[in-house]
């Protein structure tokens, strides 16, 4: 057959490709005569493709002939008339075929073989050309910006971040099986994440330093825990936030990479964690295709500070008031006394005296509680008069002026929500104690006529009239709280009415509060925004010991100066202040549009009284550090507030050009949404000390314990006022079982963020640092003395206690049951907590002899679709509790401090007078 009559070759590349179409199914059940029709039509069909020149389906056919010729010779009647077979079979098509298909086979390989050597050449010259245009384009390139090109492979064994084009091509490419470890906030996983089958969500809500990667997996996400336990199998595992460009001790990536290196005892990991540089802000910008929403906005990597030292668990809280041991009868025993009637006349007495201060008790917070229900209903009416008269009026003045108004009855209508809610829980305990005590009573009133019936058979009048006269006043008592009970219900049935009306205004209101974007947005038009450069405070606090060769740049205070010597002001600043003569401390601030958040915190602050002196004697400009990517400038705007503030002229400012210079270097603080005030103070705390920062000389690591060198290591002979003040310390204890063998390391913290007692309408402080006493079992240990694996108990203990001590409540929660629908929930749990003399003695190494005073609480009303914050502080010159509730500063009475909306508690241990 000639060379020109053979088509182009298609079935295949090789010949194993052809052998794998002419296999033919099971022919034992087929009748003998039919397959050697068969095989006669096969033979003709190889014949006729060899004829047009397809040498590929002449050669498939010819095989597939010669397997069903094999199975006839097999066949039992073939075996009995092989004549017959073999001349329908055609006698010398068989050997024609063996030889037909020999041939084609060869013509076959050969052909293949010349075809992979021509595509060889041609895909040399097509690569030649593609690599002419690579080093074409290469220099252009090179002309343009000298910058080498990524390198694309595994990061190596030294390196702690891999880039996003590195991990692109990881992921394209297959061959590796890599786990994503997102660790930015729940509801911001939702929102968008990487798309990639083995990207799990690791809230950093729920990571928390002296965790076990068993506690972590307990707490993630329903599902992200399938893929958490395949992390043993994985090639490689890469961890991320918002836009963190290394892995910084004490945020959440590091809390995370130590669990898994350090506290994932049963899984040895290929390679050590790596985070992803630039985060999943990155990540969005360069593959935006690679996720499920594109269009998410990264906020700064600053959003994760709140997380950095936070929820640890720590130990225990000695009970602050224990309950007087109550004496009870013993089973039998009489409690009268048999030579006198006058002890059941007594007894009796007391009896009634209880139970009447109960009643007492419950018509007073009746009253209260219909009091306030009765100023609920003025406020709202008051607030329809001032709504409808701000739209109304033309002028500008009294627009403005009925606005702030209404933001003031709104505020009002938040509190005596909460109040109510308050009273309402207190009448709730006050009804359970009263229906325990005359349960009580019953059972040993019965005991007790038992017993005086023995003494004196005949009844006792005196008895009697005691009885009755009690019975008498405490019947009295609660017709009372009935009538007022049924006085507020008539009240309640009068709200019923308004309530829904009420919501849909209020919402309405708050919606009017929020300023325009765009004015807001051209506020910022100047700024630049730092996602990257903030970083965590590296130190802590020691404000009384300071050496000899920290006095050049160690702040120093005169505690008989009071902050009425104010340093200048360095520039002319916008604080559009409303004039009045109040006294040192009790100015306000404006609310500018949802910033209620940042006023409770600054006032909070602002009472903090060395701060305040530091800052108004003029102290921190020796301090102020232009190098840290603020170049000083929070701190200074901060200094010029206070400064305004304890001036004593203002009734009250507004802090304009601070809120500018936060939203310039922190985007979540720009627009007019509601934030956290807890998201605020650790930012803000951060920033000061960057601002504020000295150095100071290094002490000899040698003559330092466990405690100190770790706490040098982690300062780095780089201070602040800030750091003195509120970081302390931990330490972490693991404890073999068996030996009784213990590791410890140390932390840093710059508040305490407590969880409530779940399910609980009231508790105490001390019930909230009892959540972190239980020490933690962690099984297959590494014991170093044992030299096997052992159960351990790791155990927190408090190995430095700052001189102020912020104690957060995490009120805030996310919805198990709604987690994919990203609903948040407040806990209106009651904290009890000390005014004065917070013991701290067995939870820390070194707490102060005296104890710690409360001297601020940042409040929060509401809930999460709509709230509102306020600060209670107490003065450091007149020694008394204010309500800063924006603009407004009132007194208050020690009692109010206390409420279900306490969210942020400053305790100090330093003197304030």
């Amino acid at each position: 057959m000639s060379e020109t009559r053979r088509i182009q070759l298609h079935l295949g590349k090789c010949i194993e490709d052809l052998d794998k179409l002419y296999n033919v199914p099971d022919l034992k059940s087929k009748r003998a005569a039919l397959l050697c029709k068969t095989a006669q039509k096969l033979f003709e069909n190889a014949e006729e493709a060899r004829a047009k020149g397809d040498e590929e389906h002449s050669y498939v056919y010819f095989m597939k002939y010669l397997r069903v010729v094999a199975y006839i010779t097999k066949d039992k009647e073939y075996v009995k008339d092989k004549t017959y077979f073999n001349n329908m079979l055609g006698t010398k098509n068989p050997n024609k075929a063996i030889d037909a298909a020999e041939k084609l086979k060869m013509s076959l390989i050969e052909r293949y073989a010349k075809e992979q050597k021509n595509k060889r050449l041609m895909d040399i010259q097509e690569n030649e050309l593609i690599k002419q245009k690579i080093d074409e384009n290469r220099k252009k390139a090179m002309d343009i910006a000298a910058e080498p090109p990524p390198v694309l492979g595994l990061p190596g064994p030294d390196e702690v971040t891999i880039k996003s084009d590195q991990l692109y091509q990881i992921l394209k490419n297959g061959k590796l099986k890599v786990m994503i470890l997102d660790a930015r906030p729940g509801n911001d996983y939702i929102e968008s994440h990487i798309n990639h089958p083995a990207c799990i969500s690791v809230p950093e809500e729920r990571i928390s330093p002296g965790q076990s990667a068993n506690v972590l997996e307990q707490n993630l996400p329903e599902a992200s825990r399938p893929v958490w336990a395949e992390r043993a199998s994985m090639d490689l595992i890469v961890m991320l936030d918002w836009s963190s460009t290394t892995v910084i001790p004490g945020k959440p990536l590091h809390l995370l990479k130590t669990i898994l290196l350090k506290w994932d005892i049963k899984v040895q990991y290929a390679r050590q964690p790596v985070a992803l540089w630039g985060g999943y802000e990155d990540w969005l910008l360069k593959y935006p295709a690679f996720t499920s929403n594109p269009q998410a906005v990264p906020p700064s990597q600053e959003i994760m500070l709140d997380d950095m030292l936070g929820e640890i668990d720590y130990p225990n809280l000695s009970d602050l008031n224990p309950p007087a041991p109550v004496s009870r009868p013993k089973p039998g025993e009489p409690v009268v006394d048999r030579s006198s009637k006058s002890a059941a006349v007594e007894l009796y007495a007391e009896r009634a005296r209880n139970v009447q201060h109960i009643l007492e008790q419950q018509q007073m917070i009746a009253d209260t509680s219909l009091t306030l229900e009765m100023q609920r209903i003025e406020a709202e009416q008051d607030w329809e008069k001032t709504r409808l008269q701000s739209e109304t009026e033309q002028r500008d003045e009294l627009r403005a002026m009925y606005q702030l108004r209404e933001q003031e009855i709104i505020s009002q209508l938040m509190q005596l929500e909460n109040k109510q809610y308050d009273m309402e829980q207190e009448n709730q305990s006050l009804r359970e104690k009263l229906e325990e005590y005359q349960r009580r009573e019953r059972e040993e009133a019965a005991k007790l006529a038992e017993n005086i019936a023995k003494v004196q058979q005949t009844p006792d009048a005196d008895v009697e009239a005691v009885k009755q006269a009690a019975a008498r006043e405490a019947e009295a008592a609660r017709a009372r709280i009935a009538a007022v009970t049924a006085q507020r219900r008539s009240l309640d049935r009068r709200r019923e009415l308004l309530e829904a009306e009420r919501k849909r205004r209020l919402a309405h209101a708050r919606d009017k509060r929020k300023p325009c974007k765009e004015e807001d947005t051209e506020s910022f038009g100047s700024g630049t925004d730092s996602n990257s450069a903030l970083n965590r405070s590296q130190s802590s606090p020691n404000i009384a010991k300071l050496s000899s060769d920290e006095e050049e740049a160690a702040p120093r205070f005169d505690r008989s100066t009071k902050p009425a010597k104010l340093a200048p002001l360095a520039r002319a600043r916008d604080f559009q202040p409303v004039w009045g003569d109040v006294g040192r401390g009790l100015t306000g601030l404006k609310n500018l549009g949802n910033t209620c958040y940042m006023n409770s915190i600054i006032q909070c602050l602002n009472n903090t009284a060395i701060l305040v002196t530091y800052f108004c004697n003029g102290q921190y400009l020796e301090h102020v550090n232009r190098s840290h990517s603020t170049r000083g400038a929070i701190a200074e705007e901060l200094a010029a507030v206070v400064r305004a503030l304890w001036s004593g002229q203002y009734r009250f400012i507004a802090t304009k050009d601070l809120r500018n210079e936060v939203g310039k270097h922190q985007r979540t603080f720009r627009g007019s949404e509601q934030q956290d005030s807890h998201e605020f103070l650790t930012i803000l705390m951060d920033w000061l000390h960057l601002d504020l920062q000295f150095s100071i000389k290094p002490p000899l690591k040698e003559s330092l314990g466990a405690s100190e060198r770790a706490w040098h290591e982690y300062t780095r002979s780089r201070e602040s006022l800030v750091l003195r003040l509120f970081y302390g310390q931990i330490r972490s204890t693991v404890r073999c079982t068996v030996c009784a063998a213990s590791s410890a390391t140390y932390d840093s913290f710059s508040n305490l963020s407590l969880e409530l007692p779940p399910h609980a309408a009231r508790c105490t402080l001390a019930d909230c640092l009892k959540l972190y006493l239980n020490g933690e079992t962690i099984p297959g240990w590494n014991c170093p003395t044992c030299k096997e694996k052992r159960d351990a108990v790791k155990k927190l203990d408090i190995s430095r206690l700052p001189p102020v001590l912020v104690i957060h409540f995490k009120r805030f929660y996310l919805d198990a049951k709604d987690y994919m629908c990203n609903a948040y929930r407040k806990r209106q749990t009651y904290i009890d907590f000390p005014l004065e003399g917070l013991d701290m003695g067995q939870l820390a190494l070194n707490c102060p002899a005296n104890g710690y005073d409360l001297y601020a609480v940042s409040n929060h009303y509401g809930s999460m679709e709509g709230g509102h914050y306020t600060a209670y502080c107490k003065s450091s010159v007149y020694g008394k509790w204010y309500k800063y509730d924006d603009h407004l500063v009132t007194e208050i009475s020690p009692s109010e401090v206390k409420s279900s909306a306490a969210y942020i508690l400053f305790y100090t241990s330093c003197d304030r007078t």
